[in-house]
């Protein structure tokens, strides 16, 4: 849940292309040091989403999801990290507070089901929160935690 920002964008009513979108445009927005906190259950598209940023940040592996490596990390113009806490609850404290090795000022992180690690990761930059519609469609909101974010956000539509 979001407690406070400016929501930068929201639908009730996104397809897969406007997801992969609102994702790519996410990415030109963001800059080293952000971290990115996915919200939503399974199959709502916090994957898709992850893949789009980082096709921005220019990474060209494949991305996948780290559902139990908990972590994978992709080099581009920005490394991008791409945690997944799903499974968190299932390990020890000591692997918890291995997560704040992943709060690096050069790189770009997002977590996909980030409250097992919100005491660890602190405050997100950002906030994006999926859901299912239909098949075919999501809600889906995203949430700059600041005014410079939201700035950042339509500066990156301005660069379209």
């Amino acid at each position: 849940m979001v407690e406070a920002g400016y929501v930068v964008f929201q639908s009730d009513e996104a397809g897969p292309g406007e997801v992969a979108e609102c994702g790519r445009r996410l990415g030109c927005a963001l800059q080293p040091g952000d971290l990115v906190f996915l919200e939503g259950p399974l199959g709502a598209g916090k994957t898709t989403f992850v893949r789009a940023v980082a096709k921005c940040m220019e990474v060209t592996d494949p991305v996948r999801s780290p559902s139990f490596t908990i972590a994978n990390i992709y080099s581009g113009r920005i490394t991008v990290q791409h945690l997944d806490l799903y499974r968190l609850e299932a390990l020890g404290d000591e692997d918890a507070l291995a997560l704040e090795e992943y709060l690096r000022p050069d790189a770009v992180t997002l977590v996909e089901w980030p409250d097992a690690g919100r005491g660890c990761l602190g405050a997100p930059t950002w906030t994006v929160l999926l859901d299912h519609v239909s098949m075919e469609t999501r809600s889906l909101e995203i949430v700059a935690a600041t005014e410079t974010g939201r700035e950042r956000w339509e500066e990156a539509a301005a660069d379209e």
